[in-house]
């Protein structure tokens, strides 16, 4: 049974995904209006993924290596992603030495991940001509090079660590870029075919406002990131979140779409993932 939303009938209120990482906040500020009959479920970008895979979420951005898993259950949303042309600075491996020196080495993966552990090893593999040893952790960045020679960190922990002790940073979104000449798109959009199939019309009347609300926070950073965060232009952080921001590209243009499908070939080629020879698009 349904609700009537706006003189329309909504069979079911839409479930949402929402990442808890600053790299989200241009999708989600403002966009959602307090009689919306939404819920919303809040996690890391793996938590995310379990609640889409496990039909708790109907829409969120999920990481590009999810799509990948289970292309036949989601639908993309043409426009909208979290991708980097060169770095990305919230995703980076830690290390006690160069890269150059890691091969056969341990490397410690945040298991708050799934594209960026992907990546990680394509890089290593193919990029490097590596063969590592793994394991994943939930611990700190300091805890995490404590256990293994490298350690990969995402998210605003990635973003604002400042190790006690020297150790080599390296972004994998410049890694990507360097090494492809192509930019990396970590998230996707994606809806739940079950969920556009009863609800499409919900579904592009939220997208069209999601887009929308991502086009205008991104004109207009710094209100963003005063309203968003609740910071001042005086706060140590400001220049640097707002830097972050700027970089990232959330528009997922055809250079974007063509670095994904690179990364679903390299991560078909690693078997980390079933072949993807194009993207399921929802029709909005």
């Amino acid at each position: 049974m349904g609700i009537v939303m706006g003189g329309k009938l909504v069979l079911k209120p839409a479930r949402l995904g929402k990442i808890s990482y600053i790299n989200t906040l241009p999708f989600y500020h403002g966009w959602l209006e307090p009689d919306d009959p939404i819920s919303v479920w809040e996690g890391t970008p793996a938590e995310i993924n379990r609640a889409m895979r496990a039909g708790a979420v109907d829409l969120a951005p999920i990481s590009s290596l999810e799509y990948a898993l289970r292309q036949e259950e989601y639908l993309v949303f043409p426009d909208l992603c979290i991708g980097s042309r060169d770095f990305a600075r919230s995703v980076l491996l830690l290390s006690h030495e160069k890269i150059e020196g890691l091969n056969r080495r341990k490397i410690v993966l945040s298991d708050k991940s799934l594209s960026s552990q992907a990546l990680l090893r394509i890089l290593l593999k193919f990029k490097y001509g590596f063969d590592n040893e793994f394991e994943t952790s939930n611990g700190t960045p300091d805890h995490m090079l404590a256990q293994g020679n490298a350690a990969l960190v995402i998210g605003d922990e990635a973003l604002f660590y400042r190790p006690e002790k020297f150790v080599y940073k390296y972004d994998l979104s410049e890694l990507w870029w360097s090494w492809t000449g192509l930019p990396f798109c970590f998230a996707v959009w994606a809806v739940r075919r079950g969920f556009w199939e009863e609800n499409q019309e919900e579904t592009v009347r939220l997208y069209t406002r999601l887009k929308e609300t991502t086009e205008r926070n991104m004109a207009d950073l710094e209100k963003l990131i005063l309203e968003g965060l609740g910071m001042t232009l005086a706060d140590k952080r400001f220049p640097q979140v707002f830097g972050y921001l700027f970089n990232l590209i959330f528009h997922f243009d055809s250079e974007m779409r063509s670095g994904l499908l690179r990364f679903y070939r390299d991560a078909f080629r690693a078997g980390l993932a079933p072949e993807v020879t194009s993207l399921h698009m929802a029709e909005v």
